[in-house]
């Protein structure tokens, strides 16, 4: 794929993506060797160093821009401004987030202390966790090798990166490797390349935590071997999420935000809307829009849009001909396809009334992942909602409609990881939110805070103190120490100490204005 003109001359004539040999296995053990080492040295313990390491990271996204636009480019056909949109500026984002809150977030959090341990004192610590494995993936390579260092780097810990795995976005994980290698140190951050042989060496070692994002197969395989060694995992593997049009919807609107979402990045998005439950009243009309929708965001032909991505290797490519030939009978746009060029045309699948042959179509097996939108129709909001718990628990449910009623209906009947409201995927963008799955579409969350929490321990802290000694816990027991024991460990309800505060305060204001009136 040649290099898009826009924004080549940012680029050095010279400039060839470094392509990355799969990391030896010897070296995946020295890395993690030297990353133990650090890490039991307290390097990543002052916040000045995590601090000064995620302000290179920010000057890795800065100054690399140009290098890595290329580098997507070429992968991806993924154009500057949807690069920038949906990975860097997120990046970018959660870096100043974790700048500005690191001081409060890692300092104690003060809780109460039950009356049995008075006069003690009780805190929550935050401790790193140590070694970290991130496994990354190559649908939106940036955002997933670096979101997820962002908090490790910010909670204190090392990391060990496994980069998108070979065969797919090689110029940009080419790209990251340089980058990393001149912006990152490597006493905190190294990385592995190659495919599922260097996946299975960087998995035989011991970890304190391990991060993964990809689909439910190597979700698997990385929780089987962290429970060799009952290593704590992160794991983000998506699903079909999907989206409910109910017919009191915006129609125009919809479609566009459907489209936006199932189309973008070439439909390898993981909490892409992966099919639509339609109302009956609505459904032909929003299948015009959609159509249109398409025809406004990508021209007549896609194929000439630079604004169009391109599916990342030939295997993508045979995978979804295969799901579009078995379901061509539905097809009602798109469905053209260059396999030379990894192009796959946006395509609409409408089952309209035929719930059954949706239900055991090939496009509704499995995650799509790709260009492909099947479109069933429903009569009441039940069914879809039956069809989502009936079938794995997705990333996200997105449900389109004015009605406050239907809305919170939806919400409180479905089970998703996130959850949008008339609109698709924006919830990702808010870092005051979790993000992760539930089931199988993963389980941990991140983003954030949250990003922070998962590389941490909440470490439980109590201080006690020599003035005071219960010594009815001790041996031996006594009739008296029973009776003691138990009035002291009853368990007391929360209204009761709200009152009993409320009756302190009225006494004291009482004596104070008794002395005040004297």
């Amino acid at each position: 794929m040649e290099a898009n003109p826009m924004f080549m001359a940012l680029i050095p004539p010279s400039y060839e993506p470094p392509l990355l040999a799969p990391t030896p296995d010897e070296v995946i053990e020295g890395h993690v060797v030297a990353l133990t080492a650090s890490y039991r040295a307290g390097l990543t313990r002052p916040l000045a160093a995590r601090k000064a390491q995620l302000r290179q990271l920010r000057a890795l996204l800065s100054d690399g821009l140009a290098t890595l636009e290329h580098a997507m480019w070429l992968d991806l056909h993924k154009h500057p401004t949807e690069m920038y949109a949906t990975e860097v500026a997120s990046c970018l984002r959660e870096i100043q987030d974790h700048l500005d809150h690191l001081k409060s977030w890692t300092s104690p959090m003060r809780v109460g202390t039950n009356f049995a341990n008075f006069p003690a004192s009780s805190h929550i610590v935050q401790e790193p966790r140590g070694v970290c494995g991130i496994m990354s993936t190559w649908n939106y390579p940036i955002y997933v090798t670096l979101m997820p260092l962002i908090g490790c780097i910010s909670a204190g810990n090392v990391a060990l990166v496994r980069l998108p795995t070979e065969g797919t976005c090689d110029h940009v994980s080419g790209a990251l490797a340089y980058l990393m290698d001149k912006y990152l140190d490597p006493a905190v951050v190294r990385y592995v390349a190659g495919g599922i042989d260097a996946t299975k060496a960087l998995l035989r070692h011991p970890y304190d935590l391990l991060f993964c994002t990809g689909g439910a197969t190597i979700g698997k395989v990385v929780a089987r071997a962290a429970a060799e060694t009952l290593t704590p995992t992160v794991l983000e593997l998506g699903g079909k999420s999907p989206a409910i049009v109910h017919s009191d919807t915006s129609l125009e609107m919809t479609a566009r935000r459907l489209v936006w979402g199932a189309f973008l990045n070439a439909g390898q998005t993981g909490i892409r809307p992966d099919y639509v439950f339609a109302h009956e009243s609505i459904g032909p009309a929003l299948v015009e829009a959609m159509r249109q929708a398409i025809v406004d965001a990508y021209g007549a032909s896609p194929a000439d849009s630079q604004s169009y991505g391109r599916l990342v290797n030939a295997a993508q490519f045979d995978r979804i001909e295969r799901i579009f030939e078995t379901d061509r009978a539905f097809l009602v746009h798109g469905g053209i396809g260059d396999r030379a060029q990894r192009y796959f045309a946006p395509t609409l699948l409408n089952f309209e009334g035929d719930y059954t042959a949706f239900a055991a179509s090939a496009c509704m097996q499995a995650e799509i992942f790709g260009p492909l939108l099947p479109i069933v129709y429903y009569h009441d909001v039940d069914e879809p909602l039956l069809h989502i718990a009936t079938h794995a628990t997705p990333m996200a449910v997105y449900i389109f409609t004015g009605s406050s009623a239907v809305k919170q209906f939806v919400i409180t009947h479905s089970r998703s990881g996130s959850m949008c409201v008339n609109d698709v995927m924006v919830q990702v963008t808010n870092h005051k939110l979790p993000f992760g799955g539930m089931g199988a579409s993963g389980m941990g969350a991140y983003h954030g805070r949250f990003s922070f929490a998962a590389f941490s321990h909440a470490k439980a802290v109590m201080h006690m103190s020599f003035l005071w000694d219960f010594r009815q816990r001790y041996a031996p027991y006594t009739p008296f120490a029973r009776k003691l024991l138990g009035a002291v460990l009853h368990p007391v309800p929360r209204v009761w100490l709200w009152v009993f505060r409320v009756v302190v305060v009225l006494a004291i204001v009482g004596i104070v204005l008794g002395l005040t009136l004297r």
